[in-house]
């Protein structure tokens, strides 16, 4: 009897064993089965699914019930794609995606869209995948690490958001008095997207990411895209998309910062939105919400300091390549027959979409500032229409900060440049 249990026991234990050994190899199985397939996790911030869908990030969105928010760059002709949720327990899960393509692509075949997954119940993911037909291949190939899920915490009060550096971006000076501005106007976060720069401003991008206040985003949209350097499309032109695809890249910077930032600022590297009233954003802001409290989108409107007028004053750092906004108090009048490129601070948990002059889709009220309260100081040689040097408005409102601005500019150009 003892020993017919014995057998029985050796008989289970062997059984126990099989099936163990059976697992594991399923397991090694399709492991090998992905390598073969070539799986990876997607790091490039613009990532080809094939030559008319470019997806850049997907981020969990719960403000509309759980959803993925995947941003991408998409062909108009794009109808139909899926998200493939990479679940526990060796699951796959797929869904169609509600395909929301942007309004402002000016014209160009290539603009920015958003692509709406729904949670899938029952999922523990962290990963997506895309594909273009349904079950064409559960087998995932290229895995996208959801963002925002959890939500963090906000640890920003402002987040200035810059698209793009490129054409081999030079402006050392006017990059550095920027930042510095921001700095001293409230910023603890800027997000700079880059496509091209010269090593000069790389230089001075690295000093910045080491102090902790700038985040760099590689943007390699001229990898994948014909661009311009146009806002609107002609024809004739063998451009795909706009501007570098600045509305994908001011898109992408407002989700990344989303729940860990109280404002967002969205402009262009030689802007700054000026408080009037106020020293600086803090103050302005809890202005504007006593003054606007539904109000989640405000504009600042455009004023042009044109870089054809200059002023002795301030005549520092002349071996610095750039523009040195000091010396350009002498601003435009307003031509308001003309669009006037108001850029804007944006509570951006209330936004869902944006373009560069205006949010698209937000919740809450969308307020044009008027001048007595900001003004967007944009300093550039771009020119409304030829103006005589009489007709110019001098308004020294930057000359208040240069107390603080000089000493700080000079700080970094004699830590980067003084051997130079």
């Amino acid at each position: 009897m003892r020993i017919h249990f014995q057998r029985i026991l050796w008989i289970c234990i062997i059984t126990v064993k099989f099936f163990m050994l059976f697992h594991l190899f399923q397991k090694v199985s399709q492991f090998m089965k992905m390598g073969t397939q070539k799986c990876c996790f997607v790091r490039d911030t613009i990532t080809a699914l094939d030559n008319q869908t470019f997806i850049i990030s997907p981020y969990f969105d719960p403000r509309e019930g759980p959803s993925v928010r995947v941003l991408a760059i998409i062909h108009v002709s794009v109808e139909e794609l899926y998200c493939i949720f990479d679940c526990s327990l060796n699951q796959t899960i797929y869904t169609r995606a509600n395909i929301d393509l942007h309004r402002d692509r000016f014209g160009f075949p290539y603009g920015t869209a958003d692509l709406l997954c729904s949670e899938p119940r029952g999922c523990d993911y962290e990963y997506v995948s895309f594909q273009t037909l349904p079950y064409q291949n559960m087998t995932p190939n290229l895995l996208f690490k959801v963002k925002n899920r959890p939500p963090p915490q906000i640890s920003s009060n402002f987040t200035v958001c810059i698209s793009t550096l490129y054409g081999g971006y030079n402006n050392v000076l006017q990059i550095i008095q920027s930042i510095e501005m921001y700095k001293i106007l409230g910023a603890s976060r800027v997000t700079i997207y880059n496509t091209s720069c010269s090593q000069n401003v790389s230089r001075v991008l690295l000093h910045y990411i080491d102090e902790g206040i700038l985040e760099v985003v590689p943007w390699p949209i001229t990898k994948h895209l014909k661009t311009s350097t146009t806002w609107r499309f002609f024809k004739g032109l063998a451009s795909e998309i706009g501007y570098y695809g600045q509305t994908a890249a001011l898109n992408d910077c407002l989700y990344r910062n989303m729940f860990r930032s109280s404002y967002v600022l969205l402009n262009d590297i030689d802007e700054i939105i000026l408080p009037v009233t106020d020293r600086n954003w803090p103050s302005l802001m809890k202005r504007l919400q006593r003054d606007y409290p539904n109000a989640s989108v405000f504009h600042s409107e455009n004023h042009i300091f044109s870089t054809s007028v200059n002023t002795s004053e301030f005549d520092l750092w002349p071996n610095i390549p750039g523009v040195n906004i000091l010396r350009h108090p002498f601003r435009q009048p307003i031509d308001w027959k003309l669009f006037n490129d108001r850029k804007m601070i944006v509570n951006p948990r209330k936004i869902f979409q944006t373009s560069i002059h205006s949010a698209l889709k937000f919740k809450g009220r969308s307020i044009n500032l008027p001048a007595n309260m900001t003004i967007t100081f944009h300093c550039t040689n771009k020119q409304i229409k030829d103006i005589p040097p009489e007709k110019l408005i001098r308004d020294n409102l930057l000359w208040r900060y240069n107390k603080s601005l000089v000493p700080n500019v000079d700080k970094v150009i004699q830590k980067l440049f003084s051997l130079r």
